[in-house]
């Protein structure tokens, strides 16, 4: 029998598009839709408390890859979890499209390069090959896995880290590359943001964030008095603001409980269909905004999420139908995403969408206080597409001094006080996937 491994490895901020694109629109509904179910599934599979960061695009993008060489119940599985068009020429025209549009986005830096590794033994079928270089945009480039695979896992690595700007480093491990590989898919993303409107340092100081009701731990808060578009969800019991960067059309939205423990229980009324964040109804009032930096870096099994899901045939050798692709057999052993995202003073890289609510209007002469000391969630949007979600449980930014206090426990976190001030080159958002076939 032979073995085949395809590896995809992926940073993807999702931007939308203006112009009127009913593929385009499809795929972008689609994903939408897709987010919630992989961002809550997540969630649950991390547990209560624990943050989470995820970029259900980057997903889409990979599993897209994956779904263009995919058959019968496989293909089908892929189809309804991550809420594809059932039209092949829609889903295709619609991510032809959406390459275009990520490559369009002024006054921001958004770079997004795809490439595939093919072992020189290996055959892709030549549909599969246009498909995944006109609709995807991806290079093809010879590889030798069987005979030099510890060489091409380098070869690779370093791939992604000139494309990542250097952010990236050692993405596949040992071992994840082997003899068997016959296929490696990679894409990588750069983007980097400013706020149009920026923080002041000056008024960045030390500040209680409460971890639970009782819990508390210092951390560099973020304070900003200007007009932003603001929110409130009464079927969440939860206000959100929108802060954008200098392309106004990509944002990011805090969603921020009224309970200091009201995070979790949100995230239930979501799982439960209690409101539909894609409707949020921002309008423009000032706001007293005070939020932490925060720095999440997060490894997650794509593969679990997906079969909780309901996506299993990929991943099971007598199930598995990629004849598309090849005459070799084969299964997704492995699908991994990493994420890594930084909010400071200065910019951003995070995840948000957009949702609907009854307005409220606010006195101008008196600021709307927003005062972000307890968990929330985050999105990044552009239009009315998601870039990235994730939910904020635990500060990862802390102060100098920073140390838990609990109404009868000080429990001290040396291993917060080595870390280093934020450099501004570390203001990049980087997102890593890989799925590998065997």
């Amino acid at each position: 029998m032979a073995f085949t491994t395809g590896l995809l490895i992926f940073l993807v901020p999702f931007i939308a598009t203006m112009a009127s694109s009913e593929p385009l629109a499809a795929v972008v509904k689609g994903v939408n839709d897709f987010t919630l179910d992989f961002y809550l599934t997540t969630a649950e599979k991390n547990g209560p408390g624990k943050n989470v960061l995820v970029s259900p695009l980057s997903a889409a993008l990979v599993t897209a890859m994956v779904h263009a060489g995919a058959k019968g119940v496989t293909a089908n599985e892929i189809t309804k979890g991550l809420r594809f068009p059932e039209d092949k020429a829609t889903l295709e025209d619609g991510f032809r499209a959406l390459h275009g549009v990520l490559a369009n986005t002024p006054n921001v830096t958004l770079e997004i390069a795809n490439r595939i590794y093919l072992d020189k033994t290996t055959k892709m079928k030549p549909d599969y090959t246009k498909t995944v270089t006109e609709v995807h945009k991806s290079d093809v480039e010879s590889a030798d896995f069987m005979h030099n695979h510890e060489s091409e896992r380098q070869t690779i690595n370093n791939w992604v880290l000139k494309k990542t700007h250097d952010k990236i480093k050692d993405l596949l491990s040992p071992g994840m590359v082997t003899p068997a590989t016959s296929m490696v898919l990679v894409n990588a993303v750069y983007f980097f943001g400013k706020w149009k409107e920026p923080f002041d340092r000056e008024q960045t100081y030390d500040q209680d964030f409460f971890v639970s009701k009782s819990k508390t731990v210092k951390v560099p808060m973020m304070h900003l008095t200007k007009t932003l578009r603001y929110a409130e969800i009464p079927q969440l019991k939860a206000k959100a603001v929108e802060l954008c960067y200098a392309n106004k059309d990509v944002c990011l939205q805090i969603i921020l409980p009224d309970a200091k423990d009201g995070l979790e229980k949100m995230q239930k009324q979501l799982r439960e269909g209690a409101f539909d964040l894609s409707n949020i109804e921002f309008y423009p009032t000032k706001v007293q905004l005070s939020m932490p930096k925060f720095k999440l870096e997060e490894t997650i099994n794509i593969k679990d999420v997906y079969q909780k899901m309901g996506m299993k045939a990929m991943f099971q050798p007598g199930d598995a139908d990629f004849s598309g692709i090849s005459e070799e057999k084969l299964v997704v052993s492995e699908a991994i995403q990493k994420t890594f995202m930084d909010v400071n003073e200065e910019g951003t890289e995070a995840a948000a969408a957009t949702a609907c609510v009854a307005r409220r209007k606010r006195c101008v002469e008196e600021p709307l206080e927003i005062f972000v000391d307890h968990p929330f969630l985050f999105r990044l949007v552009h239009s009315n597409s998601l870039i990235f979600i994730g939910s904020h449980f635990e500060p990862t930014v802390p102060s100098e001094d920073c140390a838990p206090v609990e109404d009868d426990v000080e429990e001290q976190v040396d291993s917060h006080l080595n870390d280093n001030p934020q450099s501004d080159d570390d203001r990049i958002h980087h997102k890593r996937s890989h799925c590998e076939m065997l």
